[in-house]
């Protein structure tokens, strides 16, 4: 499903060591070296598989490690390239052609795949150079914006920014009290529901709240003035079914006080 035709596949036989010994006849390494075109897609990378032999062993100090150090494995590979060729000529009874020996190893794998990056590099410079171009025009613009806000950080300039802010905010809230539709009542309005969920309800000690239906315009998303005088409505109506508290003689009199700053009761007690 990634790669269905191949095209993007290098085949890889690894092992080689253990299966050279399984050949009977010459006549089976050719067709191991050759597979017929029926078994391979001819859009592989390559055109036909590569043949590996890796030594077996750990590479490091401990006493299990085989190999002591990286440069010592890579000597082993060498030579295990070396003696899989010698094995494959003995077997076939004649030299490996250079086109053959070039399938053969870790080396000549490598070696072609570094080619195959670096043709495919090349390949797409023409097309890379703009994307990095428009990278770099994108990345200088960000970099003087930055460079520039960083030169804003002065304290004169900051107050200066702040006072600007202040007076925009002013301006704009007067404006939004007096009325505006600019701002998009979806967004910024609140219906009375919403109104009572984000600011809360004081309900009192008896729980008492108006029904939304009471209340004009309860339905509509409104915000600035249209909100404020829709809450000063509802104030209205809330304070005005609230029962008023029984007062007594006795606390009317004794209201009055003695304070000379008035002639009269304190109501406000």
């Amino acid at each position: 499903q990634v790669d269905p035709d191949l095209a993007r596949t290098v085949l890889v036989s690894t092992k080689l060591d253990t299966k050279i010994p399984q050949f009977a006849r010459a006549s089976d390494v050719e067709v191991f070296l050759h597979p017929p075109t029926c078994v391979l897609d001819g859009s592989l990378l390559g055109d036909s598989p590569f043949f590996t032999s890796v030594p077996s062993g750990r590479v490091g100090s401990c006493h299990e490690a085989v190999f002591r150090s990286n440069e010592e494995f890579k000597k082993a590979i060498s030579l295990r390239e070396l003696d899989d060729v010698t094995s494959l000529e003995d077997k076939l009874g004649r030299s490996l052609t250079r086109e053959e020996k070039n399938r053969i190893g870790v080396s000549n794998l490598r070696l072609f795949l570094e080619e195959l990056l670096q043709n495919r590099y090349i390949e797409s410079v023409p097309s890379i150079i703009p994307l990095l171009e428009k990278e770099h025009r994108a990345a200088s613009r960000k970099l003087r914006k930055v460079t520039q806000e960083i030169s804003d950080l002065d304290e004169a300039k900051l107050k200066e920014k702040a006072r600007l802010f202040h007076d925009s905010f002013l301006t704009k809230l007067s404006l939004l009290l007096k009325g505006m539709v600019v701002a998009p009542p979806d967004k910024f309005g609140e219906t009375l529901i919403n109104e009572r969920i984000n600011g809360g309800t004081f309900t009192g000690s008896e729980n008492f709240q108006l029904p939304n239906k009471m209340m004009a315009n309860a339905g509509m998303r409104l915000y600035g003035g249209a909100q404020y005088h829709r809450a000063m409505a509802e104030f209205r109506l809330v304070v005005g079914s609230i029962k008023c508290p029984p007062i007594t003689r006795e606390e009317i009199v004794n209201a009055c006080g003695v304070e000379d700053i008035h002639d009269g009761t304190n109501y406000s007690r």
